[in-house]
């Protein structure tokens, strides 16, 4: 027994990233696992993956991490979903109220297909002008930071293409460190597929 199990945590883990103690681990597609987004996400799930367009992937992060301002919690944050088929994108949001005069968005993440103009040329523009990371071993994301936009923005991101999709992660400037744990918990973690909602009993 004790050999099975080193046997198959050879074949299908991987660690990619320790971070304060913790560990990412990469599993393979062949082990049937469940995704485990952030738990403010979890009571969203099942809208999460219904809503998600048919055709993608989503992916998003295992903890949501914040250095702003220090009565957001992170656990208490409205989190909201755009689907949409024409583009084909699908994004989930996160903010700190449902309405406001004032800006409330806290950050993003969003997927499209790796063949959409739009996604291409927002990648590129990435590439061009943003930083070089290593997601993962085979893949590479490109930071932008809000200031070197033009016109300067107060939002930085995140882009990378992996599989068939090109993924985005989007949160303020000074969320610089944290948006790359984020990518990098997304581009390591098991993705959300579509799937249909129960019905109601």
């Amino acid at each position: 027994m004790h050999y099975q199990f080193l046997r198959v945590k050879n074949l299908y883990l991987s660690v990619v990233l320790a971070v304060a103690g913790s560990v990412v681990i990469r599993v393979s597609e062949n082990v049937p696992v469940q995704a485990r987004p952030a738990p403010v996400f979890t009571s969203h799930l099942e809208k999460i993956q219904s809503s998600i367009p048919p055709g993608l992937v989503m992916r998003l992060p295992s903890q949501i991490r914040l250095s702003g301002p220090s009565d957001v919690n992170p656990a208490e944050l409205i989190v909201r979903v755009f689907p949409s088929e024409t583009p084909l994108i699908y994004t989930v949001s996160l903010f700190t109220c449902y309405s406001n005069p004032q800006p409330c968005l806290v950050g993003s993440f969003s997927v499209e297909r790796k063949t959409s103009l739009n996604a291409m040329r927002e990648l590129e523009k990435h590439k061009a002008a943003g930083d070089r990371i290593t997601l993962r071993k085979d893949i590479r994301g490109y930071l932008l930071e809000g200031p070197k936009q033009k016109p300067s923005y107060e939002f930085s991101s995140v882009m990378w293409q992996q599989d068939d999709f090109i993924y985005r992660v989007s949160f303020p400037t000074i969320e610089r460190s944290n948006i790359l744990l984020m990518a990098n918990s997304m581009a390591n973690d098991v993705p959300l597929f579509h799937r249909v909602s129960r019905p109601l009993p």
